[in-house]
């Protein structure tokens, strides 16, 4: 066609012109939103793979922390130590039923006792639940899902100890509808389950793709050699061209089971093709028209992408501080709404995610966790500013008792009371007061050494005296306080802790109030490794020494009895006393070799006096970790045999405080010993938590008063009323009483008045090498 008027050739050429404009820019725009349709896609499976994953370590919190409460229940306990699998079976079904979890089992191997609360085959369980476990140990998370029976379950489990491991508790999830919905619901991703289980193909378990759809991910599944889980790729569900294409990550959550996260690439651009149309008929009504509506549709079209993509992009870097602007009412405005409700869900979910991780919901005290981040965080203010921080760890006395006597509720109610009586004492800006475990506190004092912070935890036991009240009840609080400054004790924020924690322990094996950490404390300092080290071969290089102190009959002054105590002969340091190896020695379990000891050779040294007509009893002190040993009376027995002692001169003493550690265990501990003829003594009575009412059941003959109530009594009337009412109880219950630390003549003499049986102190004589003993008792006698 020719134009023979230049006005038509130029508006055949700019019309031609715009028109290859309008085409060319169409195939730009349809392009550019294809590319941002797909990021905006790609960027949804992002955010939706997190928020899966989230929501999957969400759910084994939830296990976890039920599994924790049933494992550490004592009437469950009691019944796994009974056999009782019908007590177990009820207690497994209400827990399972209180935290919502689909399966609870008890697995213990030792007892060969499994206990499903679930119609499922014994055998497929205890071979699967048995991996499960070695996960639990080992912390490998994919073995945390299994299948049972085709379903594939999110599993938690948890060991039952009292105090060593007798099984396990397994609590569980499915992954089914339910769980797959939820994921939709926060994520706008469509949710395929497919499992395989043993040689069986693979078969999709849930989600919430039409079964036609699931199918289709099936087949896909089975002829994949493997999974890439690491990107994303299109895959097209349905026949030929009729199909709908998916943006698609296959996330293994381990070898027997993956989640298939899908976003319709399809859907995802379908809102724009509506633009394009309207971009051809206003190319075909008018070239102004075209015009003004190619620049208003490329500013209603790219800027909102460009914004959905900068939403995305924040979404991804978890801010969640804007806000998506709603207000179009078009297909983009959908999207918009869609991404708004999104930033508003996932925000809810991290908050609630973090309020679980960082506070303690029985106290509103942060926990562990928190504190260990605002330790951090002091400890950097403290160094910048040149300045020292402390650690107090409080740790509450009989706490284990009060929860068996008076039960859970009660001390969840006592420890909140605990949280709000520590608080009152610490109230700066600054200071951080956590919840760390159990019945364990711990506070941080920015800008506070050590003795200032010794000052600071006097106060705090003293907010103790008053006793608690809940309901009718009044509880008398004591606690062990341990303490470890910045930067003097160290500079890493787990070491501060653990060093204020090996603080407390000495609080309160000492009884001794507050107590700052001293390297000496701690078996894993350098120094004290070499000790132990040295201490594991003392024994077997004869470097270990016995000594003994006598117990004298107050009134006819007659040597009844002598104690037997250790000291460390060291090649290099000289005489080590008891104070600085036996607290690691119990830290590290060698205190039992040190138990052996002293009996072997408080053996020998009898047998020997028995040759000489020396008939006196020896009484050697055992630990917390001996009367838990079932065994040790076993190995005393072999002990007394070869070295030919007559065990009527061999007695054993045991501190209150141990005997409450494990009551039930000890107390038939010291049974088997009575029965073998073995005289035991309570030690260091009133520094405990223990009653005459509970010493009556056990089968101990001798009662002996700590020196910290007999030093004084010339002086305090407090201490002459506690030992008098002591000795007239124990002697109402056919118990002799021995006094420790008596010092002079008058000590002795108010004593005696009370009628107390026997005494020991420096009064008589100081602890003296066994060598030695005999040249005194000559002398004495």
């Amino acid at each position: 066609m020719q134009f023979k008027s230049l006005k038509s050739r130029i508006s055949v050429i700019f019309l031609s012109l715009i028109l290859v404009i309008q085409v060319l820019s169409s195939i730009a725009i349809k392009l550019s939103i294809d590319k941002n349709a797909r990021l905006s896609v790609n960027q949804q499976l992002e955010v939706g793979e997190r928020v899966f994953l989230n929501l999957l370590q969400h759910n084994g919190d939830s296990l976890s922390v039920g599994a924790r409460i049933l494992a550490a229940d004592f009437g469950f306990k009691a019944a796994i130590a009974s056999n009782d699998h019908e007590t177990i079976l009820s207690a497994l079904v209400n827990h399972q039923s209180r935290i919502n979890a689909d399966i609870a089992i008890f697995y213990s191997p030792d007892q060969n006792s499994l206990v499903i609360s679930e119609n499922l085959s014994e055998s497929e369980v205890s071979e699967k639940i048995a991996e499960v476990i070695y996960a639990a140990k080992n912390d490998i998370q994919k073995n945390n899902f299994t299948i049972f029976n085709n379903q594939p379950y999110q599993l938690v489990a948890v060991p039952v100890k009292a105090p060593l491991t007798i099984g396990w508790v397994v609590m569980g999830f499915e992954i089914n509808n339910s769980l797959a919905n939820t994921l939709h619901k926060l994520s706008n991703l469509e949710v395929t389950f497919i499992s395989q289980s043993g040689a069986s193909p693979w078969r999709s378990t849930a989600g919430t793709m039409s079964v036609d759809s699931s199918e289709k991910i099936v087949k896909y599944t089975a002829t994949q050699p493997a999974l890439n889980t690491n990107s994303n790729f299109e895959l097209t569900i349905g026949e030929m061209a009729f199909g709908t294409r998916y943006v698609t990550i296959f996330k293994n959550i381990n070898d027997s089971l993956y989640a298939v996260l899908q976003r319709s690439i399809d859907e995802a651009t379908a809102p724009f093709q509506v633009l394009l149309l309207n971009l051809l008929i206003l190319s075909i009504v008018g070239m102004l028209i075209f015009i003004v509506s190619i620049l208003y549709v490329s500013r209603i079209v790219a800027q909102p992408i460009v914004e959905l993509a900068n939403t995305a992009k924040k979404l991804e870097e978890g801010d969640y501080s804007f806000k998506v602007d709603t207000s179009r009412k078009d297909e983009l405005g959908k999207l918009s709404s869609a991404f708004s409700s999104m930033r508003t869900a996932i925000a809810d979910r991290e908050k609630s995610i973090l309020k679980l991780a960082y506070l303690d919901e029985m106290t509103g005290l942060p926990n562990r966790a928190s504190f260990m981040k605002e330790l951090n965080t002091a400890i950097y203010k403290s160094e910048a500013n040149n300045e020292s921080l402390s650690v107090l760890v409080m740790n509450l006395d009989r706490f284990k008792q009060i929860n068996n006597v008076l039960g859970h509720d009660f001390g969840n109610q006592l420890l909140h009371a605990v949280s709000i009586r520590i608080s009152q004492v610490f109230r700066k800006d600054n200071d951080v007061v956590a919840r760390i475990s159990g019945d364990e506190f711990a506070v941080l004092l920015p800008g506070t050494d050590a003795n200032v912070a010794l000052n600071i935890a006097q106060k705090l036991l003293q907010a103790f005296e008053k006793p608690i009240q809940l309901d009718d009840n009044y509880v008398d609080i004591t606690a062990g306080i341990g303490i470890a400054s910045y930067p003097v004790h160290s500079h890493q924020i787990e070491q501060l802790l653990s060093f204020a924690e090996i603080a407390m322990q000495v609080s309160k094996v000492k009884k001794s109030g507050p107590v700052i950490f001293d390297s000496s404390f701690d078996a894993g300092s350098n120094v004290n490794l070499t000790l132990v080290s040295e201490l594991k071969n003392s024994i077997l290089n004869n470097e270990l020494m016995l000594f003994v102190q006598p117990k004298i009959d107050l009134k006819s002054r007659v040597v009844t009895s002598v104690e037997a105590l250790i000291r460390w002969k060291h090649p290099a340091r000289g005489i080590v006393f008891p104070d600085q190896f036996i607290p690691f020695a119990e830290q590290t379990g060698l205190i039992r070799d040190i138990t052996l000891w002293m009996i072997a050779e408080a053996s020998k040294v009898s047998a020997q006096w028995i040759e000489k007509g020396i008939l006196i009893p020896i009484a050697v002190n055992i630990s917390a970790r001996d009367l838990i040993d079932s065994d040790f009376p076993n190995k005393v027995t072999e002990i007394l045999k070869s070295t030919g002692s007559n065990t009527s001169l061999i007695s054993l003493e045991v501190t209150e405080s141990s005997i409450m550690d494990d009551p039930h265990r000890a107390k038939q501990t010291l049974l088997h010993l009575s029965e073998m003829g073995i005289k035991l003594a309570i030690d260091d009575f009133g520094t405990g938590y223990s009653s005459l009412s509970y010493l009556k059941e056990l089968p101990v003959s001798e009662l002996k008063i700590d020196k910290s109530f007999v030093m004084n009594i010339e002086h305090n009337q407090n201490d002459r009323i506690i030992v008098s009412s002591t000795i007239e109880l124990a002697h109402n219950m056919g118990l002799h009483v021995v006094a420790e630390g008596i010092e002079n003549i008058k000590v002795w003499k108010f004593l005696q008045d009370m009628n107390c049986d026997y005494g020991q102190g420096y009064y008589m004589t100081k602890p003296i090498p066994v060598s030695d003993f005999e040249t005194w008792y000559q002398e004495w006698t």
